[in-house]
Order: C-alpha cells, then sequence, then structure tokens
C-alpha cells in the first residue's frame, strides 16, 4: 500500500507520528465550534484567525489538485531543559524555528515519496496558512484533542509540531485515535491565569498569548501570575499525565544561548544583543519590545513578591 510505503520513509525521516485522510470539506459540528469560539472573542487579538473562511473549510483551495492530507507530528521535546531559576521559554522556542525545519521535513518528505512511490502534486503547511490543523490530526487517527487544546499523541504526548502536506495522490488509512482525556482536568485547574475551561482556551488569559502574541500593556491581575516565565507557558503541557514520558526531540537541539539565559541578560536588552540571543527561534515572534515588557513584568512582580 502508498501508505506503508509513505510510513516508513517518514519513519526514516525522524518523524514520530504520521497519518492520512482523503480532503473533503471540513464537517459543519466543527466549523460551527470554531464559528463560535471567535464569536466568543476568545481568540483575543489573533484577528488572522478570522479571515479567509472559505479556504479553512475547503482545503482544495489551498491546492485544487488536492486529494488527500498527510499530516505529521514531530516532536520537539528538549533533550536538556533551563534551570529553574532563569527567564522561562516555551519548550517549542528552545531550538530552532519550527516553521523551517517542519517544511524542509516535508518538502523532503515530498520528494522522496516522488522518487520512490509516485509522482504527485503537493504542497506543505507548517502553521502559516488557513487550515484547522488539530482538526486534520485527529481525523487522520494520529492523535486526539485535548482539554488543553493540544493535539495529544499516544505514545509520544503533546510536545509535537504538525505539519501538512496537501498532495495529489489518493491516500486513506483505518488508523483511529479513541483515547480521550476523560474526567482529567489536571491542565484547567493548574493553568495559571485561568485560561483553560472544559469549552477550551480563552487566548485572552493565556500566558503564551500574552507574553507572545499581545503587544502592549497587559493587566496586572494577569501579569502578577506570571512567576518566572519570560515567553509562553508550558503548564498544561507539564502537568498532562500523557506527558509523563515524553519522546525527545531528534529534530530541535535547544539554543546554547537560551539554555543559559539569565535574568541580567533580558533586563536590558537592545537590539543587538536581542538579535545575538534570539536570531534563529520562535522567540523573535515577540519582538524586542515584547521581551522588554516581558522582562519588566518579571521585575515588578520581583520588588513586590
Amino acid at each position: 500500500m502508498l501508505t506503508e510505503q509513505i510510513t516508513e520513509i517518514a519513519e526514516g525521516l525522524g518523524i514520530d507520528a504520521i497519518g492520512f485522510v482523503p480532503i473533503q470539506k471540513v464537517d459543519s459540528d466543527a466549523l460551527a465550534q470554531y464559528d463560535s469560539w471567535l464569536a466568543s472573542g476568545k481568540q483575543a487579538g489573533m484577528e488572522y484567525l478570522e479571515k479567509y473562511k472559505e479556504q479553512r473549510e475547503d482545503p482544495q483551495l489551498l491546492l485544487p489538485e488536492a486529494k488527500s492530507v498527510i499530516v505529521i507530528a514531530v516532536s520537539y521535546y528538549p533533550a536538556e531543559l533551563q534551570p529553574s531559576d532563569a527567564p522561562q521559554i516555551a519548550k517549542y522556542a528552545l531550538g530552532r524555528d519550527y516553521h523551517k525545519v517542519i517544511k524542509q521535513l516535508l518538502l523532503t518528505l515530498a520528494r522522496c515519496i516522488e522518487t520512490e512511490v509516485a509522482a504527485h502534486r503537493y504542497r506543505p503547511l507548517v502553521d502559516t496558512a488557513p487550515f484547522m490543523e488539530r482538526y486534520w490530526a485527529k481525523r487522520s487517527g494520529i492523535g486526539f484533542v485535548g482539554k488543553n487544546s493540544n493535539l495529544i499523541v499516544p505514545r509520544v504526548g503533546s510536545f509535537v509540531f504538525l505539519g501538512e502536506l496537501l498532495t495529489s495522490l489518493e491516500l486513506s488509512s483505518e488508523l483511529v485515535c479513541a483515547k480521550s482525556c476523560g474526567s482529567c482536568r489536571r491542565c484547567i485547574e493548574s493553568c495559571p491565569t485561568g485560561a483553560l475551561s472544559e469549552d477550551g482556551l480563552d487566548a485572552r488569559r493565556c500566558i503564551n498569548y500574552l507574553t507572545i502574541e499581545h503587544r502592549g500593556d497587559i493587566p496586572q491581575d494577569l501579569s502578577r501570575r506570571f512567576g518566572k516565565r519570560l515567553y509562553g507557558c508550558d503548564t498544561c503541557q507539564d502537568v498532562c499525565p500523557h506527558n509523563r514520558a515524553p519522546r525527545p526531540t531528534r529534530h530541535f537541539p535547544s539554543s546554547p544561548q537560551l539554555l543559559k539565559l539569565k535574568w541580567e541578560d533580558v533586563r536590558e536588552l537592545d537590539e543587538i544583543r536581542y538579535a545575538q540571543i534570539f536570531y534563529g527561534s520562535a522567540t523573535t515572534r515577540a519582538k524586542l519590545e515584547g521581551m522588554q515588557r516581558n522582562a519588566m513584568i518579571y521585575t515588578i512582580n520581583n520588588k513586590q513578591s
């Protein structure tokens, strides 16, 4: 079968999970749930999530020849973590910018398929197109969406990047993930700012959103709960039982610069020092001003404690 050949190629490339699903329009229930989330304002300032509704609903608008979606999951759990007293950076950003690494993996996979399996038209997607990647990952059978809003891949965990390959090949799989969070509420109860509920994530209260995407001041009732977090937050994943033994990354070695980062390094950041420390990682999403603001929040909180 084609899927078996492609799975073997993916394993050789160090891809931790792969699934296949015939392409079609996103089902109405999933779209209604997404629209309801947007209508509630829980996307906060991420207006881009409201755009390109037609493409989000029908992935064939992204590649008219597409017949299938290949979904991959790649672990980013670091082999080495920061010291507990360091300015904490979300684990996904300790290595190289995932957009570049995952896109290169997808392109390599696509070219290997072309030379070893069959010629095809394709388009790689890495968190940059209007595409409901967790929906398609769930449909492909590689995992399920947890109460922390992350895709959880059995035996791998939720510390994974997702990537998709739209392809003109006709592919399908019998893979089904029947797991769920059940009655577990650890992520909901552990969230420092109460951003999680049974209804999902409220980005307006999420430390990931506030320290990375949000521009401008942050309400003090939220910022005072940041602790030592400089960029992002992993609490809802750290407490998840599916991450008791996360699979270590094979593609994202941690940056030595970020591993040795100290509060003294970020208190007086200027453009030159910022570039020296953060260049090449996803942390640049917060920009210099965001890092300066986040460092100031830690300084203020530390004085008040």
